[in-house]
């Protein structure tokens, strides 16, 4: 599959500025630049092409234009966290607030933590309608929830690959130096347990990262039903913006569950996968 690189280092911090923002044009180039120079396969230069023009097209204030020239781009293939954020700008930008939250959270599938994004994700969902669970918890509670953000798959392999390492060595030294055993069987311990909870931890994030499907509510307004149609009960109402899990699939219809725990059926035409 055709993907863009990045170049190294973070992307200017005026990316985050959504009021009167448009994508730089240093950025712009350097990744247009990467994907010349990494990506391979036919249409290639088309596909750069296409993401110029969408970025001219933003540029000009053509917000709607350029949403859809970005999904072009992400159709052919594309998987970059900066095209989503670009994405997600111009339909901000365009009054669609519940594509421009499904294109920050697919950005940040592939660019977790990234403070600009992370940064306008927060604006949009502050000026939606439904208000998140998640804004009234405690202090720990969301340091809790930060910490888990942080620790990505990638920075939890990487304690993991640390702590085995660790480990590793502590048995050695402590083989070779019998008269200092206590210490490197303490450090032994240590990076075992280490290795064990960053293992179980990549386990947890692995699976939900793969088998915990969640979706955007891209339509104004809709309501959940007891069943998996419009005939039953009405059971609540969501707007633009919600973010859901969807536990299962009937027909056109999806069994979700909302932030607060309460489930219902929505149509499939009100939401998208992220």
């Amino acid at each position: 599959m055709t993907q863009w690189r990045t170049p190294a280092g973070r992307l200017p911090r005026v990316y985050r500025a959504l009021d009167g923002a448009m994508p730089p044009a240093g950025p712009v180039l350097l990744t247009v630049l990467a994907f010349l120079l990494f990506a391979g396969g036919a249409g290639t230069g088309t596909g750069a092409s296409i993401y110029n023009e969408a970025n001219a097209l933003y540029r000009q204030g053509e917000f709607r234009k350029a949403a859809g020239l970005y999904e072009e781009v992400v159709s052919r293939g594309v998987r970059n966290g900066y095209v989503f954020f670009n994405l997600g700008n111009a339909y901000f930008k365009a009054g669609e607030s519940g594509r421009a939250i499904l294109a920050y959270e697919r950005a940040l599938r592939l660019v977790p933590n990234d403070e600009d994004v992370l940064a306008n994700l927060r604006f949009v969902n502050a000026m939606k309608e439904d208000r998140n669970p998640d804004e009234d918890v405690n202090l720990v509670t969301r340091m809790l929830s930060t910490g888990y953000r942080l620790l990505s798959a990638d920075v939890l392999a990487v304690i993991g690959s640390v702590c085995l390492f660790l480990a590793a060595a502590a048995a050695v030294y402590r083989l070779l130096a019998p008269s200092r055993g206590l210490l490197w069987t303490g450090l032994l311990v240590m990076a075992g347990l280490g290795l064990c909870g960053s293992g179980a931890l990549l386990t947890y994030r692995i699976y939900s990262d793969t088998s915990v499907s969640e979706a955007i509510v891209i339509a104004d307004e809709v309501t959940g039903r007891s069943g998996p149609g419009d005939d039953y009960l009405l059971v609540f109402t969501v707007h633009e913006g919600t973010k859901v899990t969807i536990e299962r699939v009937e027909d056109r219809w999806y069994l979700v569950r909302l932030p607060n725990g309460i489930g219902g059926w929505l149509p499939g035409m009100a939401l998208e996968r992220i």
